[in-house]
């Protein structure tokens, strides 16, 4: 269809700027759809002072003084898709300016349209073409983003804001959707018997992530916090290695804090270091991640043992089959996992025990690459020296960052 000709369908009502220019967005960069429609309609205004023929609602061009035409100009209506919703766009900025006891440097504006205007930009489309328009939402989030920009200083950001501003154009309400706060940081747990994140049975009073997330949660009055760690050690295993995380803050209030005076006052069972914002997209490194890592352990026999038989330790080095554990099989699918140990090194410390270090691949069950586990870990400490053992004192020593 010809661009007049269309402008003149779209003015058979009243209809703003901004919504006559959006009809044409997709014509021209440079411009803003309230410049683009400014333009048509004076494009319009031209076509008809030449012409009179099919005129559109004059009401549509209050204030033009035409030089052939003697048609009435009425007076300027309010425009019949928007109802004028433009012009109260410093309105809308007032009530986001409310939210600033939230902190936050970055937002995104995301907009809740009411059914009428919904179905009146749906009517127009269906009577003009859609080829070179604009959704209302889309400007309406734009033009209220600019203003906000300019007015409070801040910076909109379209992959990661702070906050999403949702306008509700039906209540005539503002809602913030606050987005996590994301802080990495490296810990070592130099006790035994606390797990890594909280269980929901409440069987231990704490864990790694609740010692760490305490101070911080109230630095930034969080709601909520969840723990991202570059792995686990069990329970009774200490973690003297530096072990990466991230801590999530669920709807921080506050998001700049200080992270050194945090991690000051975590108990001193936890250490941490690093502590530095991040982002979700370390989250997804640090899950993703499969690096190896260094155990010791202490290992005792049902007999005594002799330096010369740890020799057959060495059978150890290459694949190990593993059934998932039965002390996991609540929780975890009954599949074989093959996983690879690197390197084994063993120092008699006892008649009957001995400290094993391993290195070995992610995901290998040390407990039971020394029991066996009723031989669903092939080989084993307990199968290659053709007794019963046991692994005590588990420690994790070093977490290789390449492979």
């Amino acid at each position: 269809m010809d661009i007049l000709k269309k402008a003149q369908k779209i003015l058979s009502q009243p209809v703003c700027d901004h919504c006559l220019g959006r009809q044409f967005a997709q014509l021209l960069h440079g411009y803003s759809n309230e410049e683009r429609g400014k333009i048509i309609r004076t494009a319009v205004a031209m076509s008809i002072d030449k012409e009179e023929a099919s005129l559109p609602d004059m009401s549509n061009f209050a204030g033009f003084n035409f030089h052939n035409l003697d048609a009435k100009v009425t007076k300027k209506k309010k425009c019949s898709l928007c109802n004028n919703f433009f012009e109260s766009l410093d309105t809308w900025v007032d009530r986001i300016a409310k939210a600033k006891k939230i902190q936050f440097r970055t937002f995104l504006i995301g907009t809740r349209l009411s059914s009428e205007l919904v179905r009146k930009e749906e009517d127009l489309w269906e009577r003009t073409g859609i080829e070179y328009c604009e959704p209302i939402k889309a400007e309406i989030n734009r033009e209220t983003g600019k203003l906000v920009e300019k007015r409070l200083g801040l910076r909109c950001n379209l992959k990661r804001p702070d906050v999403n501003f949702i306008l509700d154009i039906s209540s005539k309400k503002v809602t913030a959707d606050i987005n996590p706060l994301f802080i990495y940081g490296e810990y070592q747990k130099l006790v035994r018997g606390i797990p890594q994140t909280k269980w929901p049975s409440g069987k231990y009073k704490t864990s790694v992530e609740q010692i760490i997330a305490k101070p911080v949660m109230k630095a930034t009055r969080g709601s909520g916090h969840k723990f991202h760690g570059l792995g686990r050690e069990d329970i009774d295993a200490r973690c003297l290695a530096w072990r990466s995380f991230v801590l999530e803050i669920i709807e921080p209030k506050i998001r700049q804090v200080d992270l050194k005076k945090a991690a000051k006052k975590i108990k001193k069972s936890i250490r941490v270091r690093k502590l530095r914002h991040s982002d979700i997209t370390e989250v997804r490194k640090i899950k993703e991640a499969r690096l190896d890592k260094t155990y010791t352990c202490q290992v005792v026999c049902e007999k005594p043992i002799v330096k010369r038989e740890l020799r057959k330790l060495s059978g150890l080095v290459g694949e190990i089959r593993q059934r998932t554990p039965k002390r996991v099989l609540h929780r975890r699918a009954d599949k074989l996992r093959k996983r690879r140990v690197r390197r084994i090194t063993t120092r008699i410390i006892s008649k009957k025990a001995f400290r094993l270090t391993v290195k070995g691949e992610a995901g290998l069950y040390i407990k039971e690459l020394v029991n066996g586990d009723d031989s669903r870990t092939r080989p084993s400490v307990s199968s290659l020296l053709g007794i019963g053992c046991a692994c005590k004192n588990l420690d994790v020593v070093k977490i290789h960052t390449k492979n």
